[in-house]
């Protein structure tokens, strides 16, 4: 039998220092993690020659594509110049996925790296519960990908 090899959990982190190497810094309290791609497309819709009264068919044409990141968790104030840096400003950033292995690091399989834009930064406090936050990390070009050795 053949199961998917899938990842238990991810980890972003944000280019904090140039290098080489270049140094960076895991955004710790994020703990969901999605990755969204899309694809931009025109459409035009033709009709069969030989049945001219008939509607026509939708033909689909990829005009662009584009990703975007989003995280939530914990909010984490010792993060709070990373992220206000972050803020509204072009960033690599890297996201790793893990399989837990039973260590206390869990087995890296690879990693997505990418130039982003933090689009969105929610930050939600109650007396109730632990602070909360989401981002949302709009990329620009290519989201690389790199298997683990």
């Amino acid at each position: 039998m053949s199961e998917p090899n899938s990842a238990d959990f991810a980890l972003i982190k944000i280019k904090t220092a140039d290098g080489p190497p270049a140094v960076f810094t895991l955004l710790c309290g994020i703990e969901g993690v999605t990755i969204n791609r899309s694809v931009q497309t025109n459409e035009t819709y033709r009709r069969d020659c030989a049945k001219p009264n008939r509607p026509g068919t939708r033909k689909l044409r990829a005009t662009g594509s584009s990703w975007s990141i989003a995280g939530s968790g914990s909010d984490n104030i010792d993060l709070e110049d990373e992220y206000t840096d972050a803020f509204g400003v072009r960033k690599d950033y890297e996201v790793e996925l893990y399989k837990d292995d039973g260590t206390d690091a869990g087995e890296l399989m690879g990693t997505y790296d990418g130039n982003a834009l933090m689009t969105t930064r929610n930050q939600g406090y109650s007396q109730d519960a632990p602070g909360t936050l989401e981002i949302t990390l709009e990329g620009e070009g290519e989201l690389g990908w790199t298997v683990a050795p």
